[in-house]
């Protein structure tokens, strides 16, 4: 008889009260599978998420603000670092399913050898967003929910993204990310370990926010403040992708600019690049 997988599903809510969160209410609905459920709060409101949390018998992490996403995953790896089974990213408004644990328990045993598991994502505007073949300026998307990927190709979003805990023995997130770049950064690491990624057979839809359009040009540049930094500093791996991470961000100034009918966005965007504290790699 088979052993029995531990799921450990790890939601990370920002300014979200829990029994509001869409995961969390998809994630009642899963049966026939032993889920454990972390609650990583970054929520800069008290929202009387831990007392509802600890009455529906979940764990929860306290992160006292928003401290960002790397540190509220590395805050739940170190929660979990005597455990054995296999830990769920998600967001707190994921619209996860039974077949996403269905497939993700037969894969997981079926295919030992892979580290990661990851469904197809697709967005509310038709595209499969994740996984995507990984590229510095776009990564490439697929067509087709059935395409493949060469696994020193792969890269994938956090949300729904499935990863046996051995992965973790011996590494964390990059702290200096604060939202942005910590998947893109994750799979630029697990690709040079050579770790196997399994692409699963569902398809989980998922409404991206950063894919509307801001309300004004305030709230676009609250959302850049965290992007510019972010990818700096995921491209500041080596001299030569720093650069190039200078040039797209440039080219983020031009497109909003363009899109907003601000020509100011793009000097302010490169005053934001001039402001980061990063250094590159020789």
């Amino acid at each position: 008889m088979c052993k029995m997988i531990n799921f450990f599903a790890v939601v990370v809510l920002y300014n979200t009260f829990v029994n509001d969160s869409i995961t969390i209410n998809n994630l009642r609905k899963i049966h026939s599978h032993t889920i454990n459920i972390i609650v990583v709060d970054n929520s800069t409101k008290d929202l009387n998420n831990e007392e509802e949390t600890k009455v529906n018998g979940w764990n929860y992490l306290a992160m006292n603000g928003n401290v960002g996403l790397s540190k509220a995953y590395n805050c739940a790896l170190d929660y979990l670092k005597d455990e054995e089974g296999i830990v769920i990213w998600f967001d707190d408004d994921t619209n996860v399913t039974q077949e996403y644990f269905d497939e993700l328990e037969q894969n997981a045993k079926k295919f030992k050898d892979h580290d990661i598991f990851v469904p197809v994502i697709q967005g509310q505007d038709g595209r499969y967003w994740s996984p995507n073949e990984a590229r510095f300026f776009k990564n490439k998307q697929i067509k087709t929910c059935s395409q493949t990927i060469p696994n020193d190709k792969i890269n994938a979003i956090n949300s729904c993204m499935a990863v046996r805990l051995t992965v973790y023995d011996k590494y964390r997130y990059d702290e200096r990310l604060f939202l942005d770049q910590v998947d893109h950064n994750f799979f630029y690491d697990q690709r040079r370990l050579k770790r196997k990624v399994k692409i699963l057979n569902v398809v989980i839809h998922h409404n991206f926010s950063t894919k509307s359009k801001m309300k004004n040009i305030e709230s676009l540049k609250t959302r850049y403040r965290i992007m510019i930094p972010d990818f700096l500093t995921y491209s500041s791996k080596t001299r030569g992708k720093y650069y190039l991470g200078l040039i797209k961000v440039a080219g983020w100034g031009v497109r909003e600019g363009i899109k907003y009918r601000n020509i100011g966005f793009f000097f302010w965007t490169l005053n934001e690049a001039r402001k980061w504290k990063g250094n590159h790699k020789a």
